[in-house]
């Protein structure tokens, strides 16, 4: 895993101090070497983790034999191997063993056609220098990242990370208010905002395309919905199993593909879990390690579940329980986030990536599981939905569950009851959008103060989440939940957070759920396989049954996630108060309201303080940066 940067200049500028900060900015994402390249109007730099082929020679920017081509690329092509032979049948020859030089060659050969034949996750920019054209690239499901803006000369700046981006003297620093408005809505924000005004992210499964005296063109090359369109299996449940644990055993050989120590993330749920099963089994990689993270709340802990996953299949564990944890630890690790961003989850994503780090240098996780295979217990609440809100006393019924005496447990029955009834009277997709809201659109008017209710409240996050229902409008009611999942929480929290959490540590993670081939052979299932009469992830489990123990294949789901609901003391609530930006956008008094009705359990306000105190954390960096 690496951190990307550069700068396109017609102008012919001299560039070179400009890229060298911007690199030096993504060090945590490269420590094992710094690479920069000028060379007339492009200026490309690379920071580097060594993960295949850690020789020098395999080092960044790397050119073609011809010259014609250089490249900086952040990621993993899994496959590469295989392109590879591929390649040399046509002729091509390889200084190195790893997967940029096939890039390089798999260009040279097929041009922008040779994004259908990359199996992984990454993002890289490539200079042409002979069409003196500049793409930008990334992965099919966003797991890597590509952050650009352009300056009024036409300049293309562009990196892995806002941080990077931030050392350029023209980069925009004007908030965003409709990212400030999707951050309260979803204590994160969305691949169609950013932070900054005037700062864009590539959409996944797209690339953009900048040349001299034309307009930037941003190109779709894979689609996801269209997965959503192709006719279902129509096979028999036992064929479908031997399928799947064919195409999943032969994805887990291309992931753990590498030449420094590998590992995985366990939590004792299935996803983890079957990938445990599988590389304990994979030729590709001997002696694999397992991490996990516990706490000492038992309602948050899946430490027992991961013991047994690791005894039943052999594989080293290492793990870590966990307190509650310090106000300035959570604030550290949030002030290194590019952008605002509030999972819970993240705290110990955090603990674990530095546990795992240790002793490895890649490791896997089961991130996609859920959204493909159905396992979010919003999905259930989808469903019940769809009855529920033809009921003719509904009103009733949700005031009557408002009343529940709060719990501040993890994801307490009480607090996905109050979600699911405040739904009972939307449509099936706000519903599915209110189940992970925290600051609904009435909430905001009230907590916002008045000079700023314009600029954040005209805009309803929700439109957003509407436009990709618009996409799989044909499909089922649940699977364009599923599919927007994936373009919204998915790409925006999940991948955002494992993605720039692990590389705080320079620790890079792969999610072999994300495999394209293997996650559109998983879209065509009948939803059957995926939900059946409530049961999640049917196929899965069925398929896992001779793998793994009963008691974990059908056992309670538990989320990963931080008890932070205990965590909200007083010293929270100064941090938010203290922070001026924060007092000058909120109502103060409304932010002592939540608190009071969360210390006195009238209310579960966590998710929503929790929110406020990493917003205010993020903007506590651009305080010191006026200084």
């Amino acid at each position: 895993m690496c951190g990307i940067a550069g700068i396109l200049s017609w102008k012919n500028k001299d560039n070179s101090s400009i890229i060298q900060r911007m690199t030096h900015r993504l060090s945590h994402r490269g420590p094992d070497a710094d690479g920069h390249w000028c060379n007339g109007a492009i200026a490309l730099g690379h920071r580097r983790l060594s993960i295949q082929d850690t020789s020098n020679i395999a080092n960044q920017p790397m050119h073609d034999v011809s010259g014609r081509y250089t490249i900086v690329f952040n990621g993993e092509i899994y496959n590469f191997q295989k392109l590879q032979k591929t390649l040399m049948q046509f002729g091509y020859d390889f200084k190195t063993h790893g997967d940029t030089e096939v890039i390089l060659n798999a260009w040279h050969r097929w041009g922008i056609d040779a994004l259908s034949h990359f199996e992984g996750m990454f993002a890289f920019a490539l200079w042409d220098n002979q069409e003196k054209v500049l793409y930008l690239i990334r992965d099919r499901f966003g797991e890597k990242p590509l952050y650009y803006f352009m300056t009024s000369d036409n300049e293309v700046v562009f990196a892995s990370e806002l941080k990077s981006l931030l050392t350029h003297p023209d980069c925009p620093s004007a908030v965003n208010p409709n990212a400030i408005s999707q951050f309260l809505s979803l204590n994160y924000i969305l691949t169609d905002q950013c932070i900054f005004n005037g700062i864009y992210k590539l959409p996944p499964a797209h690339y953009a395309v900048f040349k001299q005296g034309e307009a930037p063109q941003i190109k779709q090359y894979w689609s996801l919905a269209e997965a959503f369109y192709e006719p279902k299996w129509s096979i028999s449940e036992s064929e479908l199993i031997e399928q799947f644990n064919e195409l999943f055993t032969d994805v887990i050989k291309d992931c753990s593909l590498s030449d420094v120590p590998l590992g995985l993330f366990l939590s004792g749920g299935m996803d983890s879990s079957t990938i445990a099963a599988a590389i304990s089994k994979a030729s590709s990689y001997s002696n694999p390690m397992a991490f996990t993270i516990g706490f000492k709340d038992k309602s948050y802990d899946e430490l027992d579940k991961a013991k047994v996953i690791a005894d039943h299949t052999k594989i080293k564990h290492f793990c870590e329980v966990r307190d509650s944890e310090d106000v300035n630890f959570v604030k550290s690790i949030v002030e290194k986030l590019d952008e605002p961003f509030a999972d819970t989850s993240m705290i110990p994503v955090y603990v674990l990536s530095g546990l795992a780090r240790k002793n490895a240098t890649v490791c896997l996780s089961g991130d996609g599981g859920d959204e493909l295979f159905g396992g979010y217990e919003t999905y259930k609440a989808d469903i019940m939905h769809n009855f529920f809100r033809h009921i003719p006393f509904k009103n009733g019924l949700s005031k009557l569950v408002q009343s529940i005496p709060v719990s501040l447990n993890k994801v307490s029955l009480d607090y996905k009851l109050k979600q699911f009834t405040n739904g009972l009277h939307l449509s099936p997709q706000e519903a599915h959008y209110s189940w992970r809201t925290i600051f609904s659109e009435s909430e905001k008017q009230v907590i916002i103060n008045s000079n700023y209710k314009e600029g954040i409240q005209n805009y309803n996050p929700f439109t957003s989440f509407s436009k990709f229902y618009n996409d799989v409008k044909d499909c089922s009611m649940l699977e364009q939940h599923f599919y927007v999942d994936m373009r919204t929480w998915m790409v925006d929290d999940i991948l955002v957070k494992v993605d720039r959490i692990s590389m705080m540590h320079s620790l890079e993670v792969r999610a072999p759920f994300l495999n394209h081939r293997l996650a559109e052979w998983i879209i065509r299932l009948p939803t059957k396989y995926k939900i059946n009469n409530l049961r999640t992830k049917y196929l899965l489990k069925k398929s896992q049954e001779q793998n793994l123990p009963h008691s974990i294949i059908y056992g309670k789901k538990e989320g990963f996630s931080s008890p932070v609901s205990e965590w909200i003391k007083h010293e929270v609530l100064e941090q938010i108060m203290d922070n001026p930006i924060i007092n000058d956008w909120f109502d103060k008094g409304q932010i002592y309201k939540l608190w009071q009705d969360h210390s006195a359990k009238r209310m579960n306000c966590s998710y929503k303080l929790f929110g406020l105190f990493c917003l205010s954390s993020w903007t506590a960096q651009l305080l010191r940066k006026d200084n």
